[in-house]
């Protein structure tokens, strides 16, 4: 039985990949690119819960997907059967206690930036920069290939606030914006 779908597939920046309440057939392997796991509720508002880089494999969990999986910027991403990656785990058990890393290690994650709820909006935007900076390897200049409105869909406030939490920390000298779209400078944080 082989595990992969097909080689990676390209989505374009919004497009869905799975919707909540499909049947979780793959998990996913981000190739290049940025995608995010969210739920958009009947009055409008969005709740983004995750953000997956390249390198991320993802999508255990319950029969169908509790969350929507949508490409934040253009992306590649590799779909792997469930059944098929079970299936080698099994005989596998390095590639098990692997398995077990990623899913213990996106566990992790998510109580992470749950205990970050009661924070304040910069100290929630400063967390979101440190845990982005050590998952994407970038230690001072972050290259964000998302929107402000996905950024501030994660941490739970409105746009205008992390647009003001942004220009308040350039203005402490905390980060500085770059001539590059969506690349901010780490100053001290």
């Amino acid at each position: 039985m082989a595990a992969l779908r097909t080689g990676p597939i390209r989505f374009r920046r919004n497009q869905v990949i799975a919707c909540e309440g499909d049947t979780a057939d793959y998990v996913f392997l981000v190739v290049s690119g940025v995608v995010r796991s969210c739920r958009t509720f009947r009055n409008g508002d969005r709740s983004v819960v995750a953000f997956y880089l390249p390198g991320d494999l993802f999508g255990w969990g319950n029969e169908t997907h509790s969350f929507s999986i949508e490409a934040a910027s253009d992306v590649m991403v590799a779909l792997i059967r469930r059944r098929g990656l079970s299936a080698l785990a099994e005989g596998s058990p390095r590639l098990a206690n692997f398995l077990r890393s990623v899913v213990l290690n996106e566990l992790h994650r998510t109580q992470e930036h749950a205990a970050t709820i009661t924070m304040s909006a910069k100290n929630r935007f400063l967390a979101f920069l440190r845990d982005w900076s050590s998952r994407s390897g970038e230690s001072k200049s972050i290259r964000l290939q998302i929107g402000h409105q996905d950024i501030a869909d994660h941490l739970g406030i409105k746009m205008e606030t992390l647009s003001r939490t942004i220009t308040e920390l350039e203005r402490s000298g905390a980060l500085a914006r770059t001539s590059s779209p969506g690349v901010l400078r780490l100053m001290r944080i």
